[in-house]
């Protein structure tokens, strides 16, 4: 299986109709699958959580009032509220705030590789896509033609989101990773935020639009550019650090590496993102003139199995639900010839296919 790929054009409401009737039946999936998440990790009813997402509209509409049209259109193109489509834009707010240490977040392996650490200083980045296992068949790729002034964009959101993990013409990449924090705060959404990040042509821009206003959750932005830099942000509601590449590598998983937030944070409550940090560091800083196939190797890789960078749920005999996490997708970008190399489901199962921005 492949994900569904859609082309929006037009106004940002155009847009957002297209994708509604386009998508339709993976959104649906999606608000299924958040209504049970939510019940499940936070006690919500789906009333509760459309009534909690509604605290990030006055962020959204001070950002981009497109943004509102845009799910806006969703709503109206898939047949559903303009308030499932803001939910689920504001998951992670709803799933990873006013969490303890025994909360478990397991998601997510990125990378960041330049020169000198790779072949012919080409400029690659890419992430596994670690969560409920559901939520594979709510992938969908998006591809927004350029006006002008905002480069083309190619992301690979979950159904019903506007913003997500991908790259733009301009040679600009971002990936996600989940974390942890007790703090609740208000401000724009990260999905929303990605969605402005993407929109930049400069790893500057990209930079001041991660950092910008408030957090009202935690969550590890890596961006990467085709010129051979990157950075990496680690957010939450008390404020930012930033990783550099070393030796022309970036990994990062699910736990805090920067100074301020390593000290200040609870540590993990699951030895996963650490066990696949380790193998990631190995993976990625021991290999000399790194390529595109090495990343898809390591994104196959099964150390620490079933809980590996491939990851795979816990416990495969029981009956599929929400609860049972797993490898959805492994994404490699090449930035220098503006390529993706993008694998449905576990990567050691199913082949990249390429897909040109």
């Amino acid at each position: 299986m492949m994900f569904k790929e859609v082309t929006l054009t037009g106004t940002p409401y155009e847009r957002g109709l297209q994708y509604g009737q386009t998508c339709k039946e993976e959104i649906a999936i999606s608000v299924r699958n958040y209504q049970a998440l939510f019940a499940l990790r936070k006690n919500l009813t789906w009333e509760q959580a459309l009534q909690l997402s509604r605290r990030y509209l006055p962020a959204i509409r001070a950002l981009d009032e497109a943004y509102i049209d845009e799910m806006q259109g969703i709503a109206d193109g898939a047949g559903i509220t303009f308030d499932e489509v803001l939910a689920i834009n504001a998951r992670t707010e709803l799933l990873h705030t006013g969490l303890s240490s025994d909360d478990l977040v397991q998601e997510c392996t990125a990378f960041a590789a330049m020169a000198p650490a790779t072949k012919d200083d080409v400029v690659l980045a890419g992430q596994t896509w670690d969560f409920t296992l559901l939520q594979r068949q709510a992938v969908v790729i998006v591809s927004i033609p350029g006006d002008g002034v905002r480069p083309d964009l190619l992301f690979f959101p979950e159904a019903g989101m506007i913003g997500g993990k991908g790259m733009n013409s301009a040679g600009l990449s971002l990936t996600l990773n989940a974390l942890r924090t007790k703090e609740h705060g208000d401000g724009l959404p990260v999905h929303l935020r990605m969605r402005r990040i993407l929109e930049c042509t400069t790893l500057n821009q990209a930079y001041e639009q991660a950092v910008r206003g408030a957090m009202p959750s935690a969550a590890n932005l890596m961006m990467t550019h085709k010129d051979g830099v990157a950075l990496d942000v680690e957010l939450d509601p008390s404020g930012i650090d930033v990783l550099l590449p070393q030796r022309g590598v970036l990994v990062h998983t699910n736990h805090f590496l920067g100074p301020k937030n390593l000290l200040t944070h609870d540590h993990a409550g699951s030895g996963s993102t650490y066990i696949r940090l380790q193998r990631a560091q190995q993976l990625f800083f021991d290999q000399q003139a790194l390529t595109v196939e090495h990343a898809q190797a390591a994104f196959r890789d099964h150390k620490g199995y079933p809980t590996s960078i491939c990851a795979h749920p816990t416990n495969p005999a029981n009956p599929v639900t929400v609860a049972q996490n797993a490898t959805n997708f492994g994404l490699v970008m090449d930035l220098t010839h503006l390529e993706a190399w993008l694998a449905w489901g576990n990567p050691c199962e199913n082949p990249f296919v390429k897909i040109t921005v």
